[in-house]
């Protein structure tokens, strides 16, 4: 196996292991993942940190999970992967809503947005979900009239693909900011 894939292995494993909360094991095989990363494997650097802002997101450290972020954001860009980067914004945005930075997480939001929109594989979910995010952040900065539009728009998507949950969730906020 070649370093790349073995990378690759590793931090699936990582990912497996983080989902059933065996984060001692997850952690290991991040840190070894690390270990044979090349400075320059910027895909994989990217990745390494994402799962670094979850772990840490996971146990609420939401100011670490942010920059390790925002590295990763660092990452997937220089590694030219634009679909990785509106994810990684858009986990972003996520934490600085959480934390109450509603200007920065519009900023975020609008910038992931923009990346999913002009992907042409983008999934309606995936769509829907960074809408449901701004919805939520445009709020908290007290813009309702677009948090109205946008909510609308998370309704469409995630009536599209399905997601009832999602769809009662936007007609709940749409209902709110009317």
């Amino acid at each position: 196996m070649d370093t790349s894939a073995e990378i690759q292995a590793l931090l699936k494993e990582a990912w497996a292991r983080r989902r059933v909360e065996d984060y001692d094991r997850a952690k290991s095989l991040v840190a070894k993942a690390r270990e044979l990363c090349a400075k320059g494997d910027y895909a994989s650097l990217g990745r390494i940190y994402h799962l670094y802002m979850q772990f840490e997101s996971d146990h609420d450290e939401l100011e670490e999970a942010l920059r390790y972020c925002r590295q990763s954001v660092v990452y997937y860009a220089q590694a030219g992967l634009p679909a990785k980067v509106a994810h990684a914004t858009r986990h972003l945005a996520d934490l600085q809503r959480e934390l109450g930075l509603g200007t920065e997480a519009v900023q975020n939001y609008r910038a992931a947005i923009l990346i999913y929109r002009t992907q042409q594989n983008t999934e309606p979910g995936t769509l829907a979900n960074a809408l449901r995010g701004f919805g939520l952040a445009l709020e908290l900065v007290g813009d309702r009239g677009e948090a109205k539009t946008v909510w609308q728009e998370t309704r469409d998507l995630y009536s599209a693909y399905g997601l009832q949950t999602g769809v009662e969730e936007a007609l709940q906020h749409i209902e709110n900011l009317t």
